[in-house]
């Protein structure tokens, strides 16, 4: 995991006025601004290309996910063929999916009841709640902000942690890495990146920044 100057942030702290888009201001301004852009979203989509990592195995499959702040979250599986078509669906403040069609038992991931499927909930969960442990302007440019989501109760490489990496201009999310005890348990590309503001805001149904890492 890239190593990262770090940024103890609280999730009391209060909101930055920076946006996400602010060329200026520092890693830390930028999650923040981050955070108060993504609380005021009334939803979004994305095309996200998952590969899970078990002891022996690496499981790749993509989904379609559509969430929601009120209303049911819908994650559709489109690839591989054979499992094409499986729909889970979770309704805010719910941690049970209900699938329609064959099952698709990946396992847990962790002992918190995160699986495969469930983890495009559990990044956003992370994005509004979570604890900031680490941020950090990423790629070539510096054109991406990374930050890295613990609990803070517990020691680095301990748990399950999050690492989320953002288009610095835009806010959209690009890409996601789930560690347990250190260790890799899922990556995430996510594309197509399309967001909806709550109906008291501007720019509804607008991309935010790239559709996937070092694209333009």
């Amino acid at each position: 995991m890239r190593k990262m100057a770090s940024c103890v942030l609280m999730i009391t702290l209060l909101l930055s006025g920076c946006r996400a888009g602010s060329a200026g201001g520092t890693p830390e301004d930028a999650a923040l601004a981050l955070r108060e852009e993504y609380q005021g979203l009334a939803g979004w989509s994305a095309a996200m290309d998952v590969s899970v990592y078990y002891t022996e195995t690496v499981y790749d499959f993509s989904m379609d996910v559509q969430w929601r702040r009120d209303g049911e979250t819908v994650l559709t599986v489109t690839a591989p063929e054979l499992v094409a078509g499986i729909t889970a669906r979770v309704a805010q403040g719910e941690t049970v999916l209900e699938y329609d069609g064959a099952g698709l038992s990946l396992g847990l991931l962790d002992g918190d009841g995160l699986t495969p499927v469930s983890a495009a909930t559990a990044f956003m969960e992370q994005i509004e709640k979570g604890w900031m442990a680490k941020c950090a302007w990423s790629g070539e440019n510096g054109e991406l902000l990374q930050i890295s989501f613990r609990d803070p109760e517990l020691e680095a490489d301990t748990g399950t942690q999050y690492l989320l990496t953002f288009d610095r201009a835009g806010g959209a999310l690009l890409a996601a890495e789930v560690s347990t005890a250190g260790e890799t348990v899922l990556t995430a590309r996510i594309s197509n990146f399309t967001s909806e503001r709550s109906q008291n805001e501007t720019g509804n149904n607008t991309h935010m920044g790239r559709g996937q890492p070092g694209q333009s």
